[in-house]
C-alpha cells in the first residue's frame, strides 16, 4: 500500500448544480388525496368543537362563531399553501442518488446516495389505493433524518423505482 492519500479541494463553481436537475412531478391525483385528508380532518375537529361548545354552553355564541370563522380561514389558508406547495414537490432518480424536494414556505431538498440506502418499500393507504397512488419509503444508514418518503406516486412508478433501487443495491453488494 504505497498509495498516498490525497483530498484535493474542489472549486465550488465547478460542482454540479442541484438547480439544473429536472424533477418529476407527483401524480396530480395526490393533490386531491392530500386536500381530502386535510379537509376531513379539520372539519371533523371543527364539528366536535361546535358540538362541545353548544352542549356545554362554555362559550358565548359570538366567541364560538368567531373561533369557527378563524378555523375556516385557517383551513382555506392551509388549502392554498398545500396547493402551491404541491407544485414544488418533485423527485429525481439520478445515476448515483435519489432526490426529493418539497416545501413552499420552508424548502427542503433531500439527496440520498444509493450507497446509503438500506432498503425501500412501497406503502398504500385506503384512500391512496382508491386513486391508484402509493408512497415510496427509502430507509438509509444515516437514520430517520435522511430517510425519504415520496408520496403521490402512481402505483406502477413506485414499484418501478423500488425495483430499480433493489437491483442497484444488489449490484453494489456484488462489487
Amino acid at each position: 500500500m504505497d498509495s498516498i492519500f490525497t483530498n484535493a479541494q474542489l472549486p465550488v463553481e465547478e460542482l454540479p448544480r442541484a438547480a439544473s436537475v429536472t424533477y418529476e412531478p407527483l401524480a396530480r391525483a395526490y393533490l386531491n388525496v392530500d386536500l381530502l385528508g386535510l379537509w376531513l380532518g379539520r372539519l371533523a375537529i371543527l364539528f366536535i368543537f361546535l358540538v362541545y361548545t353548544y352542549l356545554t354552553k362554555d362559550f358565548p355564541d359570538w366567541l364560538r362563531w368567531s373561533i369557527a370563522g378563524l378555523w375556516g380561514f385557517l383551513l382555506l389558508a392551509s388549502t392554498v399553501i398545500r396547493y402551491f406547495g404541491f407544485k414544488i414537490k418533485g423527485y429525481a432518480v439520478r445515476q448515483h442518488d435519489l432526490m426529493y424536494r418539497r416545501g413552499l414556505l420552508f424548502r427542503t431538498l433531500t439527496v440520498v446516495p444509493f450507497s446509503r440506502i438500506q432498503h425501500s418499500e412501497v406503502q398504500q393507504g385506503v384512500i391512496e389505493r382508491q386513486f391508484g397512488l402509493a408512497r415510496l419509503a427509502v430507509y438509509t444508514a444515516g437514520g430517520s433524518q435522511s430517510d425519504i418518503m415520496i408520496p403521490g406516486l402512481k402505483q406502477e412508478q413506485a414499484e418501478q423505482i423500488r425495483q430499480f433501487l433493489s437491483q442497484k443495491l444488489a449490484a453494489d453488494e456484488e462489487e
